[in-house]
C-alpha cells in the first residue's frame, strides 16, 4: 500500500514544494497518516479537510475522532486527490500562517498545526512526525 501510495502521488508532492517552498515529503506524511496510505479517502481528500466556503463540492461522511467518539461532520470533496493537495496549501497558507512559515521544518511545522487545531489528537504532531522519517 505504501508502495502504491507513493508511486501516486510522489511527483505531484515534489511539483508543489518546488512551487511553494513546501518540504514534499510533508504533504506525504500527513496524507499518508490522515488516509492510511491511502485505503480511507473521501471525496478524493487526502488531508480530512472539513468543507471550505470558497470552494463547492461536500459529503456528509462519519469520522472518528482521537477519543473514539463518533461524529457526521461535512468534509470537501475534489476531482482529484491531486487537487486535495493544491486546496491543501492554500488553506494552511491563508488559515495556519504560522506553521505554513516553518513549511521547511517538519517537526514546528507539525507542531504548529497541532497547536492551532488542524487536528484534535493531541498526538496529531508526534503521529506525523512518525510517518515522515519513514521516508
Amino acid at each position: 500500500m505504501k508502495e502504491e501510495f507513493l508511486k501516486r502521488f510522489s511527483e505531484t508532492a515534489f511539483l508543489l514544494g518546488k512551487l511553494t517552498g513546501m518540504d514534499p515529503k510533508i504533504l506525504l506524511a500527513q496524507s499518508a497518516l490522515e488516509t492510511g496510505w491511502g485505503r480511507h479517502t473521501v471525496g478524493n481528500n487526502l488531508f480530512g479537510i472539513k468543507k471550505l466556503s470558497w470552494l463547492e463540492g461536500g459529503i456528509e461522511a462519519e469520522t472518528k475522532e482521537f477519543d473514539g467518539v463518533k461524529t457526521i461532520d461535512m468534509f470537501q470533496t475534489f476531482v482529484s486527490p491531486e487537487n486535495s493537495m493544491i486546496a491543501y496549501l492554500i488553506l494552511i497558507k491563508e488559515c495556519y500562517n504560522k506553521a505554513w512559515e516553518c513549511r521547511k521544518e517538519p517537526e514546528r511545522y507539525f507542531e504548529l498545526l497541532q497547536k492551532f487545531g488542524y487536528a484534535t489528537d493531541p498526538s496529531y504532531a508526534e503521529k506525523c512526525i512518525g510517518v515522515y522519517r519513514c521516508f
